[in-house]
């Protein structure tokens, strides 16, 4: 069931794979095995960009605009 604290709980866990994938970029410069680091943080940051883009998706449906009525921004 779609809530404010689930919107709130995929907008800071994509907030956490984007950084995540920034400090694992930072690491792949200077790791040992740079380009499977670096495939992990490319994962990690687009992993986040999709976690936004379906919450917003799910922000913006008709069908859902009753679920964030009630929402404390």
């Amino acid at each position: 069931m779609i809530s404010c604290t689930t919107l709130r709980s995929t907008v800071l866990l994509s907030a956490g794979l984007l950084l995540s994938g920034v400090l694992l970029l930072l690491l792949a410069e200077t790791a040992g095995l740079p380009v499977p680091t670096a495939h992990l943080a490319l994962l990690a940051v687009l992993g986040g960009a999709v976690t936004l883009a379906f919450s917003f998706a799910l922000a913006v449906l008709p069908w859902s605009r009753h679920y964030f009525d009630n929402c404390e921004h």
